[in-house]
């Protein structure tokens, strides 16, 4: 059975049957609830993997074009990576993350690509609650209906119809998934972590900017020195970078005065930033900037002389 679909047009199919309770037993009446229900669910589940092939083509045609810009580039090491991407998506594999060394231009066409699916599968995922909770609501009238009448066991029947779709696989992935979306979201992959080869430099304990952690105390959690300071990030590579966060010491009331730069070589520096009452959590977004350099220029601080870094990441676009 393919999964899922719509609610549109479903309501008066059901409602259709509904008519039907009273002439036939109550597992015919599930099985014609049913036979509407997957129905929609093909239908929409057509339309959805035709939108999905579709933008898998169109990604296709874009690295074609990016490996020809490459080629005559002369960048071959690049090409390569690109044309090994279009092997993967033609045969219908999962090419995986892309390689940190992925050529800025490879990368953008890969980002368009997953916003795109993403899209698909946010429309379908719409669509999929309309259409349970349309079902859900009518089994569970004829639930209640048959419980009126005394008829227990039927009452079970339809009961056991309903958790068996609330148990199918992509009904408790749309549950997990509603539950996720509770949470804030933020870009996928942080830059500006050890893990990923990034380096840290300035005042006292830097290594503790770049570790991932956010948890800190008093004494202890964040990188700190007497202003005005720098703390320095290395990403090891120029990159394209959309968003930087970093995360100021926040278990009081004091305020930080701060700038913040990015530079390509690390002796040209470009303002991107600045604040003269910070406090938590910074969020600086950027347009077509690349940057292999992210350094916070910590000015003040309205409880001493000290400046206290958190955490820093950095994101691209």
């Amino acid at each position: 059975m393919k999964l899922f679909l719509s609610g549109f047009l479903l309501a008066p199919a059901i409602s259709l049957c509904l008519t039907l309770v009273g002439v036939a037993d109550v597992e015919e009446t599930i099985q014609k609830y049913r036979a509407s229900f997957e129905k929609r669910m093909n239908a929409e589940l057509d339309e959805y993997g035709n939108a999905a092939r579709k933008a898998r083509l169109n990604y296709v045609d874009s690295l074609k074009k990016v490996k020809g810009e490459l080629s005559r580039a002369e960048k071959l090491k690049a090409a390569a990576q690109v044309l090994a991407e279009i092997e993967l998506v033609e045969g219908g594999e999962d090419p995986g993350p892309l390689s940190p060394d992925a050529d800025y231009r490879f990368k953008r066409v890969r980002e368009t690509w997953e916003r795109g699916l993403s899209e698909i599968q946010s429309a379908r995922g719409k669509k999929l609650k309309t259409t349970l909770s349309i079902y859900f609501r009518a089994l569970d009238a004829e639930k209640r209906r048959l419980t009126r009448n005394g008829k227990i066991k039927d009452a079970l029947v339809v009961e056991e119809e309903e958790l068996r779709v609330r148990s199918l696989p992509e009904v408790k992935a749309m549950a997990a998934s509603a539950a996720s979306e509770k949470e804030p979201k933020k870009p996928s992959e942080n830059l500006a972590l050890a893990s990923k080869g990034a380096r840290a430099d300035g005042a006292r304990r830097p290594d503790l900017m770049i570790d991932g952690k956010t948890d800190h105390k008093t004494r202890e959690g964040f990188a700190f020195g007497p202003t005005p300071c720098n703390f320095t990030i290395d990403l090891r590579s120029v990159r394209p970078i959309g968003l930087i966060r970093f995360l100021l010491y926040e278990l009081d009331s004091r305020k930080y005065g701060y700038r913040l730069l990015i530079s390509a070589d690390g002796e040209s520096w470009e303002v991107v930033g600045s604040e003269k009452k910070a406090k938590g959590w910074q969020e600086i977004s950027l347009e077509d900037a690349e940057a292999r350099y992210v350094r916070i220029n910590g000015i003040s601080n309205t409880a001493n002389n000290d400046f206290h870094v958190v955490e820093v990441e950095v994101y691209e676009p």
